[in-house]
């Protein structure tokens, strides 16, 4: 990191504007260092705008070449023209303003424009110090082209080293991010990253990732890093330093990643929705999306799927990690992991998981991990779904972990064939209420189980790539008309308004399992989605 963030030094050049009649002008910029190589009939396109700032257009290398480590003031817009490829690492400076943020955009019609860093930068493009930036529709590749592990890099890389303070409004969203290292593991490297480091007081307001494809990448998808911020749980209190504000990573399409498909650290109520994490871990083994030293992350209307591999440790799609606080996961869809859900028992509070569809996840659907330690509290597990087919030798407590301070209720356990619970299942101060369970004995301590055919629309027939706006695919795991589901709900406090589909969950006995049957007056609705999901 730090290597990156020193490579990134200044520029300039000699560059030519139009004036308001279109007069071409020569204009050596002050905030530039003139550069040798420029003095070759290059021809920079450069539209003063209003005030000071101006567009830059990028149309060749030389263009790139001369701009690469310029630096930038409020309200610039650098646009690279679509169709051209470019080679090397693009490293603005410059702070924008609130009402003037500077922006990186494509423009044109055609390919989006394309930069191949070859293995040999730290990214294709560096942001240090980001403060009201924005960066739209570029593709990047960093790679040699072998599998072999490259070293520290990345897609989009926006770091800050050793300046305190809030660093405020920084999107990157539609961009295309693929080849980057080799198929390798690490957590740092990877797609789009932004780390604070060598920092003691410092944090990110105003981060939205949204709406970008990240595949075939060494590390990890997508993720954010803090020196200085944590959640430290004590006896009956919480203390979050330097905890990042207004996190919102959506509409991503993350796939083929060596290490996890998304990481969310040192955050308060950070959201990561509408997000398609596809065959995570391919080099190393992580949970496709986690949090980490967060206070109420939501984890929602995401779906993961093919986190599987030969090693057993930390292969679901989903994860309530530890150093956190209020972590909700809900109206997810996991599918052919090797497991749902990873609970880690170190120090972990106030956990819910609710509403969400496990289908044929291969080992088991929870995993409990950290095995002997005793730390997490208060870990509620209520209206979710869980079907695994014929043909899979499954265990809801994946590899005979012990659940700990855990409660499942109104949860429908749906096996074609004989399932287990594993040789831990009662666990430690866990337990089991008013759950379906179908070709998989209740434990013994549930006082009122449900041992029946739940008799669902059409089981198993989910897919792969569903549309997270609508949930549509799921809708087989809708009860029939004659399921004993329905209604069947016992109260819980604080349950939530809405199933999975977005239908509403009724006030008095609703049904259980992660679906209702007949929604009230209303009927279905259309999660909001304020993004696409990737090119």
């Amino acid at each position: 990191m730090a290597e990156a963030w020193r490579r990134a030094a200044a520029g300039g050049g000699v560059h030519h504007s139009r004036d308001r009649r279109g007069t071409v002008r020569t204009l050596r910029a002050a905030r530039w260092r003139p550069a040798t190589r420029l003095g070759l009939g290059l021809t920079l396109a450069l539209t003063a705008l209003a005030g000071r700032a101006r567009e830059y257009h990028i149309e060749s290398q030389a263009d790139f070449d001369a701009l690469r480590t310029a630096a930038f003031e409020p309200g610039d817009r650098i646009l690279f023209h679509c169709g051209r490829r470019f080679r090397g690492m693009f490293a603005p400076r410059g702070k924008g303003s609130p009402e003037a943020p500077i922006r990186i955009l494509a423009t044109g019609s055609g390919s989006p424009p394309r930069i191949d860093a070859g293995g040999r930068h730290p990214a294709g493009l560096l942001l240090t110090h980001p403060d009201h930036w924005e960066v739209e529709g570029l593709e990047i590749t960093n790679t040699d082209g072998t599998d072999r592990d490259q070293g520290a890099l990345f897609g989009i890389l926006a770091l800050v080293r050793g300046e305190d303070g809030v660093h405020r409004h920084l999107y990157i969203r539609d961009c295309f991010i693929h080849d980057v290292n080799g198929m390798v593991g690490g957590k740092q490297r990877g797609g789009i990253h932004v780390v604070i480091e060598g920092c003691r007081a410092a944090r990110f307001d105003d981060l939205q990732i949204t709406g970008n494809r990240i595949v075939n990448v060494g590390g990890v998808g997508i993720s954010n890093a803090s020196s200085c911020g944590r959640v430290d749980l004590g006896p009956g209190e919480v203390a979050g330093r330097n905890l990042w504000t207004r996190v919102y990573i959506a509409g991503n399409h993350v796939e083929r990643t060596g290490r996890n498909g998304i990481i969310v650290r040192a955050s308060r109520n950070a959201v990561c929705e509408f997000n398609l994490l596809a065959r995570c871990s391919r080099a190393e083994t992580g949970h496709s999306i986690f949090g980490f030293h967060c206070e109420g992350l939501r984890l929602q209307r995401n779906e993961a799927c093919g986190n599987v591999g030969p090693e057993g440790r930390d292969r679901g799609g989903f994860d309530a990690d530890y150093n956190c606080v209020g972590t909700v996961i809900q109206y997810n869809y996991s599918h052919d992991n090797e497991w749902f859900c990873g609970i880690m028992k170190r120090p972990n509070r106030d956990v819910t998981i609710r509403y969400n569809l496990s289908q044929n996840d291969r080992q088991g659907i929870y995993f409990y991990g950290f095995e002997n330690a005793r730390q997490a509290r208060n870990i509620r597990i209520y209206h979710n779904t869980h079907f695994v087919r014929r043909g899979l030798d499954v265990r809801v407590f994946a590899m005979d972990r012990t659940p700990l301070h855990s409660r499942f209720e109104n949860n429908v356990f749906f096996f074609e064939e004989q399932g287990q619970w594993g040789r831990n299942a009662p666990g430690i101060h866990t337990v089991f209420r008013h759950n379906l369970y179908f070709h998989i004995r209740p434990p013994a301590g549930d006082p009122d189980p449900i041992v029946a055919d739940p008799r669902l629309e059409r089981p198993g027939t989910a897919g792969w790539g569903i549309d997270l706006r609508t949930m549509a695919a799921v809708a087989g795991y809708v009860p029939r008309a004659d399921s004993p589901c329905l209604e069947a709900a016992t109260a819980i406090p604080d349950r939530g308004d809405r199933d999975l589909l977005g239908n509403p969950v009724p006030v008095g006995r609703a049904d259980l399992g992660a679906l209702e049957r007949q929604p009230p007056a209303g009927g279905a609705r259309e999660w909001a989605c304020p993004v696409g999901r990737g090119r």
